[in-house]
């Protein structure tokens, strides 16, 4: 009877792996990586790398030019509200200076300029899974847990040996743990677009765009429109209430 039951157990879970779908079967990315932004040092890292890399586009775009052409990084009125947009226009006049480049105020004058200009759009998810079990975690669960079970039961029939001694899977395990917080910051529901565009005239000579996570509650550093819809949202959810006696 057992018997019986476990091959029509087989054959049901067959069939149901087979069954028909009319829809495409979701696939997973390859897993990747990609940087979160958390100081304004990191900010000061894309403009370093960008000035580096704008350095080498001028010089190949214009490789007969005795004099290269000027840049003007340029920041709009609304960008000066927003942290990242002012505090990224000084770091990235700075990086291309260190760099040897001629960096103008305006393009008051100087026509042939380029013009340096970035922009910057915050993605908010709503509805995704984010934490998924380490491969092998539970394999090695299981062991430090076999192996402390192991020596407790060794220490018990051996007074040498002091049943702490069973403890030191777990500290490894979270020791582990604790770095991989350390050097996996973790994903959020959060990501910043940050795009570099480089113009001549309506020419573009030079773009660039960045993807990274950022904290939920930094979504104000980049976008002041989010930071409004919060404040929005809170205010008009608040209600007084007045207790007389």
């Amino acid at each position: 009877m057992k018997g019986k039951l476990l091959k029509v157990s087989i054959i049901f879970f067959i069939l149901t792996g087979c069954a028909y779908r009319p829809i495409p079967i979701a696939t997973a990315y390859p897993t990747s990586n990609q940087h979160k932004m958390q100081a304004a040092h990191h900010w000061d890292v894309l403009a370093k790398d960008l000035a580096k890399r704008l350095k080498r586009t001028i010089a190949i775009t214009f490789p007969n030019a005795t004099v290269k052409p000027p840049l003007v990084v340029r920041l709009t009125g609304s960008q000066e509200k927003v942290p990242f947009a002012k505090a990224f226009n000084n770091l990235l006049i700075s990086r291309l200076v260190q760099q040897k480049m001629v960096v103008l105020e305006s393009d008051y004058g100087y026509p042939d300029s380029l013009i340096v200009e970035y922009n910057m759009q915050v993605i908010q998810h709503k509805d995704r899974r984010l934490h998924y079990p380490t491969p092998g975690i539970f394999t090695a669960l299981t062991a430090g847990v076999f192996m402390a079970d192991r020596i407790i039961d060794y220490a018990s029939r051996h007074s040498k040996v002091h049943a702490w001694v069973g403890a030191v899977p777990f500290a490894i395990a979270g020791d582990v743990i604790a770095g991989r917080e350390l050097y996996l910051p973790g994903e959020t529901n959060t990501e910043v677009l940050i795009n570099t565009s480089v113009l001549k005239g309506q020419q573009y000579i030079f773009r660039d765009s960045r993807i990274y996570y950022i904290n939920d509650g930094d979504s104000d550093h980049y976008d002041r429109n989010v930071a409004r819809t919060k404040t929005h949202r809170n205010v008009v959810g608040t209600k007084t209430y007045q207790v007389r006696n």
